[in-house]
């Protein structure tokens, strides 16, 4: 019998001051589960160039790492 995985998932977007699409992240988190996130760097360039991207990305580090503290045994 399967069991059921307890957990959740957050996606997210970033774009440069531009508005343009530079990076994406999906990640995923549960019990009886391995956690996983996906971060996809779509315009090197343009993320060299962006003036936020840093501050984001320490930000989605914060995020899953709290989200996957919610799992912890």
């Amino acid at each position: 019998m399967a069991t059921k995985t307890t957990g959740e998932s957050m996606n997210r977007e970033f774009r440069n001051e531009n508005g343009e699409l530079i990076a994406s992240s999906a990640t995923t988190v549960g019990i009886n589960t391995v956690g996983t996130m996906t971060l996809t760097l779509i315009d090197a360039q343009k993320i060299k160039d962006s003036e936020t991207i840093a501050e984001e990305l320490k930000t989605l580090s914060d995020d899953v790492l709290a989200m996957s503290a919610k799992y912890l045994n």
